[in-house]
């Protein structure tokens, strides 16, 4: 049963998932057609109702079953929010996200040699021949694994040895084998995703032995695993790539189709950011607000159901009142950054939180990850940890 404690714990991303609802709620309320017709980029359309005489309500959203699947997706964060509000020993919870990681890089290994028509890969639309795991996109793939990896390297620094006396070095193996898999996925997201993580674990183990000042035996040997593990990491990229099994670390230097579609669409994403202002294109829309705009030039076989950047897409979706969320957002955000390391106790979980943040936010800058619901999961999980207060008594942290 939930507690007043328990929703504090969670109160930042149940805002976020709050608001976010609340503004796809609004988006389907049906308005008159005199109202409808006012708003910005629905002048073709209202020309069409013109020409054949009709009066329909419609909402603002430029495409409802978008909006409501959208919002529907929502459950599936919220549900996750709220149950891991009770839990009190974090240490599962990160674990079962690393668990998931090695399932899934172990599945993308699997595919490298399978038939890209097989049942090894679960969506039909996907990358074909490329390790996805779980998912649909390599892109997504990798840039989760890299916040599992992440995930690995706290646990292995905060662990209690007497509780789990195998999980220091289990998860050393876990993040070495989810930096391979990443190394190996094709991805240049993936890559960069790589190195931010390995950097981000190596700043958050500083952090806490500036806070903790442990001094103890194990406590000493224990602080080089992360730097081992980063030099491993990186003494494998070279030769990955004299082994020509990395086509990631050559696609860094290529100009592939898809960047050079990112290069183009970035001016049109910006006009669309001021035209659908105030309203937004509706939550999920931006395919069918992005037809309405799609230049000749870029006409072809493929289509653009994402803006692949998701800080350009979300104010096309949600306009004025998206933006308004974020900047609140973005306010507690930085309070709660400068307020951390000023906090009573050594707790360590909420830069955990803002690590996987800041990956994902950056892989936002070039992909839709946050699109993904189980990434949603990692998400929100990850912005409870940032935001979660110091609350008397025993607070919900990994058992150290």
């Amino acid at each position: 049963m939930l507690r007043k404690d328990d929703l504090a714990r969670i109160k930042l991303p149940l805002l976020l998932v709050a608001g976010i609802a609340l503004i796809a709620s609004l988006q389907l309320v049906p308005l008159p057609p005199d109202l409808w017709t006012l708003l910005p980029e629905h002048e073709a359309i209202a020309r069409l109702d013109n020409l054949l005489g009709l009066e329909v309500w419609r909402p603002v959203t430029l495409s409802s079953a978008a909006t409501i699947n959208a919002l529907g997706s929502l459950t599936v964060p919220l549900a996750a929010l709220l149950l891991f509000s009770m839990v009190r020993d974090h240490t599962p919870v990160l674990l079962g996200f690393v668990a998931i990681g090695i399932v899934s890089a172990l599945l993308g290994i699997m595919q490298l040699f399978a038939d890209p028509r097989s049942g090894l890969f679960f969506y039909e639309i996907t990358n074909n021949g490329s390790a996805v795991g779980l998912f649909a996109n390599r892109n997504h793939h990798a840039v989760f694994l890299a916040c599992c990896l992440l995930v690995s390297l706290f646990l292995m620094q905060h662990s209690d040895e007497r509780r789990f006396p195998w999980i220091k070095w289990s998860m050393a193996a876990a993040g070495a084998f989810l930096a391979l898999a990443i190394i190996t996925n094709a991805s240049r997201a993936g890559i960069i995703a790589l190195c931010m993580s390995l950097f981000l674990g190596a700043l958050t183990l500083g952090i806490d032995r500036l806070k903790t000042r442990k001094t103890s035996a194990a406590a000493r040997q224990g602080k080089f695993l992360p730097i081992l593990l980063a030099v491993v990491a990186i003494i494998l990229l070279p030769l990955f790539a004299l082994a020509e099994r990395s086509p990631a670390l050559a696609r860094i230097l290529e100009n592939s189709a898809l960047e050079d579609l990112r290069a183009k669409l970035l001016p049109i994403l910006l006009d669309m950011v001021g035209d659908f202002q105030p309203w937004g294109s509706g939550l999920g829309a931006f395919e069918y607000a992005y037809r309405m705009r799609e230049p000749v030039d870029l006409l072809g076989p493929a289509y653009v159901n994402e803006a692949h950047n998701d800080w350009l897409q979300f104010p096309i979706e949600t306009g004025v009142p998206g933006l308004i969320l974020f900047a609140l957002l973005a306010v507690i955000c930085v309070r709660r950054f400068i307020r951390l390391p000023y906090e009573r106790g050594a707790r360590s979980e909420p830069w955990l939180g803002l690590g996987i943040l800041i990956v994902l936010g950056a892989a936002s800058v070039v992909d839709y990850p946050l699109r993904v619901p189980s990434v949603m999961v990692l998400a929100v999980i990850a912005l409870a940890m940032f935001g979660a207060p110091a609350l008397k008594g025993k607070s919900p942290e990994v058992s150290v």
